[in-house]
């Protein structure tokens, strides 16, 4: 039977996996699922199994039925000599969010809850109104003044409660957060069970690949979730000996909500202003940049910046490649995927995360 503990990133202290919040009680740190790999075994046929998120299960930390909408199974698009766009547009929701959804809903059912709370920019709250309408609970949502009008009448249309606060979506989170404690209410978001849920876009990339990992990664970086879930899947991955390599990774930020970029250059975490409108990697200080900055350095990767017209021109080539229509953060990893000039002989991947426009 599958084992983890929840472990704070910040002062170490140990919870057991039934633990409902997502912060340590004592000093306020991220809670991390730590698992125990000796109590994970993979099935004989596990290479060769259909690709789908749940395919991944034995690395989730769940043990229930999960709460699905078929999500995952997204298309690896080979648009140059071994370059490639992971289509996360493909998932129910059109975003890679519906990957920690399922994760996350499936675990607020098993812990016995009946209302969620979770701060979005537009697209993980589209995505966790959806689930919640599966498993019939109730999902709130907290949005910053600059959350895209568009997608909160797509989340109003699939019933979801929407709580709009005077500030950017730093404020959207603390103030859900406090609100989840306040109602009992389970907190999802960008916190432990949405980044193992995340894990499942690299695993994914790498099954596709014939579990031959690219040499490089390109990822959008807002909270930094996704790019620290990126990590953490590959390093399971070679415990299980499935690879004996990770990909440089590279974060991708706007030029106008570079908080992250600025932190891996000068080692200080600073909120910044915003000025973009990729509205889905809006975050002017990020929850998960620790473990982001560790993850790129630890892969000889880097943090690079992309203008919104850059963004523009990805979305026309993805278009044009691919056959689908990006939102303007989606396309940023293939904007800076274009502008790092691959050498010949070399792969790439890059995350096309979201298409709701």
């Amino acid at each position: 039977m599958k084992t983890y503990s929840l472990k704070c990133t910040g002062c170490g202290a140990v919870y057991v996996q039934d633990y409902p919040w997502p912060r340590c009680e004592k000093c306020g740190g991220l809670l991390e699922v730590e698992y125990d790999y000796n109590s994970i075994e993979l099935p004989r046929n596990f290479k060769t199994q259909f690709i789908k998120q749940w395919k991944y299960r034995p690395f989730f930390p769940v043990s229930r039925k999960p709460v699905t909408a078929g999500e995952g199974g997204t298309r690896l698009k080979e648009v140059g000599p071994g370059l490639y766009l992971k289509i996360e547009i493909d998932n129910p929701t059109k975003s890679f969010k519906d990957r920690g959804s399922t994760v996350e809903i499936t675990k607020a059912v098993e812990l016995g809850f009946d209302r969620v709370v979770v701060a979005s920019t537009g697209n993980m709250a589209l995505s966790v109104s959806a689930y919640s309408e599966i498993a019939g609970i109730e999902a709130i949502t907290f949005v910053g003044s600059g959350a895209n009008l568009n997608k909160i009448d797509m989340i109003r249309n699939r019933g979801g409660k929407i709580v709009q606060v005077d500030g950017d979506f730093n404020d959207a989170m603390s103030e859900a957060e406090k609100f989840a404690k306040m109602s009992n209410a389970f907190l999802i978001g960008d916190y432990l069970y949405r980044k193992e849920g995340q894990k499942g876009v690299f695993f994914e990339i790498i099954d596709q690949l014939g579990f031959n990992p690219p040499d490089y990664l390109f990822v959008p970086v807002g909270n930094a979730t996704l790019i620290s879930a990126s990590y953490k899947a590959f390093q399971e991955f070679i415990k299980f000996k499935l690879i004996d390599r990770v990909p440089k990774i590279v974060g991708v930020q706007a030029e106008g909500a570079k908080p992250f970029v600025n932190y891996v250059k000068t080692g200080k975490l600073r909120k910044s202003s915003i000025n973009t409108d990729a509205d889905a990697i809006a975050v002017g200080y990020p929850t998960y940049a620790e473990q982001a900055r560790k993850a790129i350095k630890e892969t000889g990767g880097e943090a690079v910046t992309v203008t919104d017209q850059e963004m523009r021109d990805a979305m026309r080539e993805i278009y044009r490649k691919a056959g689908v229509c990006a939102e303007l953060a989606g396309a940023s990893a293939y904007a800076a995927m274009i502008k790092h000039r691959i050498r010949e002989g070399k792969s790439a991947v890059a995350v096309v995360s979201g298409g709701n426009i």
